[in-house]
């Protein structure tokens, strides 16, 4: 019984740590959906905009819209679409979703 507290603590804290290195996994998948879904729209290489705006930097904190670039902020926009962006909350797996917005936060 003495041991289970801290037992458990570090199997909590492994778990955690795991997540990183799972998502980080998804950046590869990431690039394919991009590929396939944004690329016609967005330059991933450059901040020169196509129909919409180029994305590279985004790693640096910042979307081209000046907004932080977090998860949950481009979560939202590939689910609401933006201006001429169409949404991809239906047409996009959530699977899918994660696995792009991995990708796009190294750009």
């Amino acid at each position: 019984m003495r041991f289970a507290a801290p037992l458990l603590l570090g199997l909590g804290l492994c778990a955690i740590l795991a997540v990183p290195h799972s998502r980080a996994q998804s950046v590869p998948a990431g690039k394919d959906v991009f590929e396939a879904q944004c690329l016609s729209c967005h330059n991933a290489d450059s901040t020169e905009a196509k129909d919409g705006p180029g994305l590279k930097g985004i790693k640096n904190g910042k979307l081209p819209s000046g907004a932080r670039a977090t998860h949950d902020t481009v979560l939202e926009i590939l689910d609401k679409g933006r201006q001429i962006m169409p949404s991809f909350k239906e047409s996009l797996s959530n699977q899918q979703k994660e696995d792009v917005i991995a990708y796009v936060l190294t750009l």
